[in-house]
């Protein structure tokens, strides 16, 4: 019989701030007669984690590895680490790791990724974020762009609301980062998958 190791006694690999926001990931290979409630559990535990505060999005990925081995990788977001650990400590999560596991042969350690890696997310980094000399080549080329282009904007459009100077800032970071979060960053993780995640596939 092979073991089990709970996903609720894992170990987190990597956390770089409380305050940051944080994506967390566990990766579960299911018994093969199993598949189907295996998956089922999955769902019931991202519906579980949407209650808890901090909670923004939940995914959960199929892999099929060599030999037909399939995986399955679900992938919490939170607004930062101290929410997240609410919920990874919370009763309710307890209960349904203790529901589920007899549904998997293997669940690896959880893995929880803040900084500069909270940026490259979606369904490759299930096998972990690019290395990071990438991460900082992008991310610098992408923020030097938006102070160049978008910051000039976004300080005409402030400057006829006559705000105080560090309001201005605020908006203007608070403008940067949601769209680096929500459209940028997302479209980038597309346009440069082969070359950013060449060496995890």
């Amino acid at each position: 019989m092979e073991s089990i190791n709970p996903a609720s006694e894992a170990t987190i690999d990597m956390v770089n701030g409380d305050h940051l926001p944080v994506i967390t990931i566990v990766e579960l290979r299911p018994k093969v007669p199993c598949e189907g409630e295996a998956l089922d559990s999955l769902q019931r535990i991202v519906n579980a984690a949407a209650k808890f505060k901090g909670y923004q999005e939940a995914n959960i990925y199929k892999k099929v590895k060599e030999g037909s081995t399939t995986e399955y990788a679900i992938i919490l977001r939170f607004d930062h680490y101290i929410n997240l650990r609410l919920w990874n400590n919370s009763l309710e999560r307890k209960q349904h790791i203790a529901n589920s596991k007899h549904f998997f042969a293997e669940v690896k350690p959880e893995l929880a990724l803040t900084g500069l890696d909270f940026w490259f997310v979606g369904k490759h980094t299930a096998d972990g974020p690019p290395v990071k000399w990438k991460m900082m080549l992008v991310t610098v080329i992408i923020i030097f762009a938006m102070l160049q282009m978008v910051m000039p904007f976004l300080g005409k459009i402030l400057g006829y609301l006559e705000l105080p100077e560090f309001l201005n800032t605020l908006l203007s970071i608070m403008v940067m980062v949601s769209l680096m979060t929500y459209l940028i960053m997302p479209a980038i993780n597309k346009l440069l998958y082969n070359w950013l995640f060449k060496n995890k596939r």
